[in-house]
């Protein structure tokens, strides 16, 4: 009977403090803007929305009772959507720098801002496909972060993403490389070989809670072919032992003939657009070569990555002032931008130009231009197929300090509407279709009942205008309310 009583008693009381410590949080009176699963996007005006311990549990077109512990926000004028996600980002080091050691106070201070910069335009959730672990929580340190998912990169000695590596090296950088006998040499002391093939790899990051593999589908940039690469044999074992395991393939491919490998292998996201077309040239429509590759990539609802960020950013780091735009500003912290302005802060577009053989800028954009544009068209032509888009802007893509986080996010979805993307299709790509992508659905993607509440209050309506994504009031991050103005950088209590 004691036993009883006592157990009774703990859960009136176990209630009554769950019932004092639950948060609330309700938004009254605002216009929805969010995708639905039937792929329409729906507006709803004069909404009440009921947040608790960071889930959305209510949505009325009636007012909803509140308590006087729960936060009330007036959402009268305003638009409420679902937090964005940005699906390809790189989280370890600062844009742009390079690894001297009076730099290092550059890195710590990039590493506080980074996840604010991000909020700050309004992504709740990012994805870093070559990270581990370890380094997710990391970055979940930080007080305030954007939920962040990963995979596990999978290079190969020598090949890209250890361009140049020796085999004790791969072992220090890369824990999931997959090795490949014939090929890698003899191998250090004490390395087991086992725990280094393709089903091995895989079925560590799943036990350490990556969501997919990243594969490296890259022998050489432009017309180059000589870096190593991995082999059709065992990116097919990585394919089959990935479906065994219940995660995704993404692949680095951005040549004609790499996403063709890449799609002959059945991965399932080609992490990059497809802007390299080698010898192939058209001056209206898609030469014929890249429309059958742009046809099978539809064919096998192949999800798609543009990642316009990558040549816009290579080809802006020559631009003339290009960080004396008014966003860099609020997401880069000062000390940073005043180094990117001097000379050392210039290495890696010196060191572009001496790979380009001149010092004609206008030139080395004219031709970066191009080569952009090449990718914007085969996204145009996959849109007017009907293929889904995804926001991923692969920030930083290389040492350009003109890819930052967030706002790289927010010249991503401008790209994507210049080139023919319609208002409610980039509210997709933004939100439910990376979270139907990467099987996140039932917690993002979408202003509904259930979800983890990642929500934007904004002042303008994205289906009006892409430049609504800059109208941020407040964000709101597991149902907790951020002024989008704290998010700033500079701000920061030290």
């Amino acid at each position: 009977m004691l036993f009883k009583i006592s157990t009774r008693l703990l859960f009136i009381l176990s209630s009554w403090v769950c019932s004092v410590t639950a948060q609330t949080l309700v938004v009254k009176d605002v216009t929805t803007v969010t995708p639905k699963m039937n792929g329409i996007v729906t507006t709803q005006t004069r909404q009440w929305i009921k947040i608790v311990d960071g889930r959305i549990t209510k949505i009325s077109s009636e007012p909803i009772a509140t308590s006087d512990d729960s936060q009330l926000i007036n959402g009268t004028g305003k638009y409420l959507i679902p937090g964005l996600m940005d699906s390809h980002v790189h989280t370890q080091t600062m844009p742009g720098l390079n690894w001297s050691k009076p730099l290092i106070k550059l890195q710590q201070a990039f590493m506080r801002q980074q996840p604010r910069s991000y909020l700050y335009y309004g992504v709740t959730q990012i994805l870093d496909p070559s990270l581990t672990a370890h380094a997710v929580k990391a970055f979940e340190h930080a007080p305030l972060n954007p939920d962040i998912f990963f995979c596990g990169a999978a290079p190969i000695v020598g090949g890209y993403n250890l361009l140049g590596a020796s085999f004790k090296q791969a072992i220090a950088r890369r824990p999931y490389f997959i090795h490949r006998p014939d090929k890698d040499g003899e191998p250090p002391e004490g390395f087991k070989p086992e725990n280094h093939t393709p089903e091995a790899v895989v079925k560590r990051m799943k036990q350490d809670g990556a969501r997919c593999i990243k594969v490296y589908v890259e022998d050489g940039f432009d017309l180059n072919s000589g870096w190593p690469m991995i082999s059709l044999d065992l990116l097919k074992r990585v394919r089959h032992a990935a479906s065994e395991h219940g995660l995704l393939v993404m692949a680095h491919a951005n040549a004609l003939d790499m996403q063709e490998i890449a799609l002959e292998a059945d991965v399932d996201v080609l992490a990059h657009g497809m802007w390299n077309w080698l010898n192939e040239h058209s001056i209206g429509g898609l030469p014929k070569p890249i429309q059958e590759i742009a046809d099978e990539i539809v064919k096998t609802n192949t999800a798609y990555q543009p990642t316009l960020n990558v040549m816009r950013s290579l080809r802006d780091v020559n631009v003339k002032d290009h960080l004396l735009i008014g966003g860099y500003s609020k997401v880069v912290p000062q000390e940073i931008l005043d180094w990117y302005h001097t000379e050392q802060g210039h290495w890696f577009a010196q060191e572009m130009r001496q790979g380009w053989g001149t010092d004609d800028l206008n030139l080395i954009t004219r031709r970066q231009t191009q080569v952009l544009q090449q990718g914007e068209r085969v996204l145009a032509y996959l849109y007017q197929k009907g293929h889904p888009m995804l926001l991923a802007t692969d920030t930083p893509p290389a040492p350009t300090y003109a890819s930052q986080p967030g706002i790289s996010a927010y010249m991503e979805l401008q790209a994507m509407h210049e080139v023919g993307i319609t208002l409610p299709d980039l509210l997709k790509a933004a939100t439910l279709n990376n979270a139907l992508t990467f099987g996140i659905e039932q917690d993002y993607g979408s202003v509904e009942v259930g979800k983890v509440a990642n929500l934007l209050l904004l002042d303008e309506d994205p289906l009006e205008s892409v430049e609504a994504y800059d109208s941020i009031d407040t964000v709101i991050l597991h149902g907790n309310p951020i002024a989008r103005e704290s998010l700033q950088a500079n701000k920061i209590q030290h």
